[in-house]
């Protein structure tokens, strides 16, 4: 089955109608998606690290 047929089929299951037009568009997102995640599977910590940000008091302060 490809790519096309799964689609069509994922949007039959979920009862929404197919439009051939669309089919190119949601490949396409999900192309850019999949790319997306792929620094996440290389590096799948990256974000549960909380980064630490250190802000200069003097910059704080208002002057008018």
């Amino acid at each position: 089955m490809n790519r096309t047929d799964l689609i069509k089929q994922g949007l039959f299951l979920k009862g929404l109608p197919i439009y051939e037009t669309d089919i190119q568009h949601i490949q396409n997102i999900h192309f850019t998606i999949n790319q997306a995640q792929t620094p996440l599977n290389a590096f799948p910590n990256l974000n549960k690290t909380v980064p630490i940000t250190v802000v200069d008091k003097r910059l704080m302060l208002w002057q008018n």
